[in-house]
């Protein structure tokens, strides 16, 4: 009968407290099939190609909205600021440096009454078709889809703004013909305060019929210093500017016309004769009218230059975002 070893018999190769051979080789062995280590291989290889793959994709999208920068700055910089805007306002003006629509209107201005009889026409026939040149360009631009909105919008504007300057030089004549009818004003107004009687003259006439038209009961006023006074308060009202340019400076515009002294011709100039200083209020009222009317008649172009300018910072920010370091 066999009896199994004691567990704790301290002479069994099993027991727990045999020490470990002094010359047992624990260095792991290599054992088995390559193929895994084949298939690791693989793997990172793959890995690595596709993030390599992947980083030139990046780099050639970069490229590509790059590319798309620079076309559009050359565009902007060329066709818009080098034609339209020199065309416009001379060379060296940077359309994005008026700190707002007004300023651009003062300069718009200042262009226009360095040549009020030619400027309107070049503004139309010159400038305007640059924009509109412009434009094309721009929308034969190959982009990413991401710069269609922005792109499209950018080519509104420049359309906008070809209107928005084709409607102003549409009205900038009737300017000029105003600022003519308050010069004649100035010099009707003059010979009718150096009338000294006998049959007057058709420019004493007119200055009579603009007065009566402008100063409603002229003849019943005590003097001069009573029609200033008047003046000052009335050139505050826009209906009574409107007035004053729309109906009272037809008196002196119309040439060619006979017209007769009003009834209360000789009572004002007996008693305003003197005092020309309503001459100076007139012109006063009269330039401030036609400031007014300027200002409205360039709104439109004030509104299309705001969003041309909004227009062309969302391009440059599409463009930005794609170049940014992500």
């Amino acid at each position: 009968m066999n009896i199994p070893p004691d567990l704790d018999d301290p002479n069994s190769p099993n027991a727990a407290g045999t020490p470990p051979d002094p010359g047992a080789d624990f260095a792991l062995k290599k054992q088995g099939s390559k193929t895994p280590w084949i298939v690791v291989g693989v793997i990172a290889a793959a890995v690595i190609g596709f993030f390599t793959w992947k980083s030139m994709q990046a780099h050639k999208e970069r490229e590509r909205h790059a590319v798309v920068m620079q076309q559009f700055q050359d565009i902007e910089k060329q066709e818009v600021i080098g034609k339209f805007w020199t065309c416009l306002l001379g060379a060296g003006v940077d359309p994005g440096a008026f700190p707002n629509n007004l300023a651009l209107t003062q300069r718009l201005e200042g262009s226009f009454g360095s040549d009020p009889k030619n400027y309107p026409a070049k503004v139309r026939e010159e400038c305007t078709p640059k924009a509109i040149d412009a434009k094309h360009k721009v929308e034969a631009m190959s982009a990413p889809p991401a710069y269609d909105a922005a792109l499209k919008n950018y080519g509104k504007s420049l359309d906008e703004l070809a209107a928005a300057f084709d409607s102003w030089s549409k009205v900038a004549p009737t300017h000029l013909a105003e600022r003519e009818v308050g010069n004649k004003v100035g010099t009707s107004g003059a010979a009718w305060h150096s009338f000294a009687g006998g049959k007057p003259g058709a420019d004493v006439v007119s200055y009579d019929r603009f007065l009566h038209c402008a100063v409603p009961g002229v003849d019943k006023m005590k003097d001069g210093q009573a029609v200033v006074e008047f003046l000052f308060k009335s050139c505050k009202d826009t209906k009574y500017l409107e007035r004053l340019q729309k109906e009272c400076t037809k008196e002196v515009g119309a040439e060619g016309v006979m017209q007769l002294p009003t009834p209360g011709f000789k009572t004002a100039v007996a008693k305003l004769a003197a005092d020309d200083r309503e001459l100076s209020a007139f012109d006063d009222c009269l330039r401030k009218s036609r400031k007014t009317n300027r200002r409205d008649d360039a709104e439109e172009v004030g509104r299309a230059w705001v969003n041309y300018m909004e227009a062309g910072r969302k391009v440059r920010e599409v463009g930005k975002e794609a170049l940014a370091d992500k």
